[in-house]
């Protein structure tokens, strides 16, 4: 046998072990410096893949988590503006049971009345202001699909008259009823005709007050552009006896645009959040008027159904920010448990990966200090070959 086979033998059975090692070596020592088991696709082609996937959907949803704690700051930006307008709403309350009186002077009126508008105007901008992020909350843009609602006729104030029955025993909003105050008031006849009653109509609109009727008979029923008046049995001796009807008008149907958030990591995982329209038109109170007591009682009317609309508007912000809040919750608890898993894929065990990395440079130097055992021997049969020679 040759020296050059010899040698070759040699160093083959130290020089593989020696390759097999540098390359562990090297993926060790990778995976110890990144802190992930996934350096290479060749790492673990199938876990990359899962891995990939997990890590995908786990910011998908802290994305949609951020998303819906930004849809909750912006309802709780609009449910103040809408605490400001419930507050304007109650002093417009007040003023309007204070302007409820034949008392007043007409500067005393006026001065009410300066107030109402005011408060009016500070409604409106409490709407126009509601913003985030450059978005208008209040002024009806995000208030989603608003269902058609018949009018409604509600008497305010009704005199009890001869006999005991009153002197409107029904009123009944129509479809095509006009929101405003229809007033009545009893006049006495003169001679051997009977007392009759005046019926007046103030427009919520335009704030016009026209008269419907000059002299409608006791136990008629008048048509008070749209609203069925029916009047009692009146008598001379009613003389001044009168009733008030506040008309809340009846709305259309509106298909809305309700804000669209992603609260998901799936595409089409959205949640709809609707702002309501907080405006003084959008409740019905643009024109309050306090100019006399008839009025005055319509805007109480006015009023009041602004506050309740107002006040359910505040509730259903209410109830979808604690649906908001339950859906970050789970966006977060999702969040949480799919990085666990790409963690438990992904990421390289230190502890492991040091032991690891102890034991392939351990091996890494025996297979050196063999590679040099093979090369002295090496050095030792070419001198006994060429002795031999």
């Amino acid at each position: 046998m040759s020296s050059l086979t010899i040698s070759n033998t040699l160093t083959n059975a130290a020089q593989s072990p020696l390759d097999v090692f540098s390359r562990n070596l090297l993926k060790t020592v990778d995976e110890a410096s990144s802190g992930s088991k996934l350096t290479a696709a060749s790492s673990d082609p199938s876990g990359l893949a899962i891995y990939t996937t997990l890590t995908a959907q786990a910011s998908g949803f802290e994305a949609a988590s951020q998303n819906v704690a930004t849809a909750n700051d912006a309802l709780s930006v609009a449910d103040g503006a809408l605490a400001q307008t419930q507050a304007s709403l109650q002093s417009l309350n007040a003023l309007a049971v204070a302007a409820s009186s034949d008392l007043l002077s007409s500067a005393d009126r006026a001065d009410l009345q300066s107030v109402a508008d005011q408060l009016v105007q500070q409604i409106n901008t409490n709407a126009e202001d509601a913003s985030f992020n450059g978005q208008q909350l209040l002024t009806g843009k995000h208030s989603g699909t608003v269902p058609a609602q018949a009018p409604v006729a509600t008497t305010t104030s009704n005199a009890t008259i001869t006999g005991g029955d009153n002197l409107v025993t029904s009123a009944t909003a129509t479809a095509a009823a006009q929101a405003g105050t229809i007033t009545v008031s009893v006049n006495a006849g003169s001679g051997s005709n009977p007392a009759t009653a005046q019926i007046t109509f103030s427009a919520t609109a335009t704030g016009q007050t026209t008269t419907v009727a000059t002299a409608a008979a006791a136990g008629s029923t008048v048509d008070v552009n749209g609203t069925q008046i029916t009047l009692g049995n009146f008598t001379n001796a009613d003389k001044g006896a009168q009733a008030t009807v506040h008309v809340q008008g009846g709305t259309t149907f509106t298909a809305g645009q309700s804000a669209s958030v992603q609260s998901g990591a799936a595409e089409g995982a959205t949640t709809s959040v609707t702002l309501p329209n907080g405006t003084a038109a959008a409740n019905f109170i643009t024109n309050i008027d306090l100019s006399s007591t008839a009025s005055a009682t319509d805007a109480q009317g006015q009023i009041q159904a602004a506050i309740g609309s107002v006040a359910t508007a505040r509730a259903n912000l209410g109830a979808q920010s604690q649906a908001l809040a339950n859906t970050g919750t789970n966006d977060d608890t999702a969040a949480v448990s799919l990085t666990s898993s790409a963690s438990f894929i992904g990421d390289a065990d230190l502890s492991s990966v040091s032991t690891e990395l102890a034991l392939l440079r351990t091996q890494q130097q025996i297979s050196l200090a063999t590679l040099q055992n093979a090369n002295t021997a090496l050095g030792y049969l070419n001198r006994f070959f060429n002795v031999a020679a």
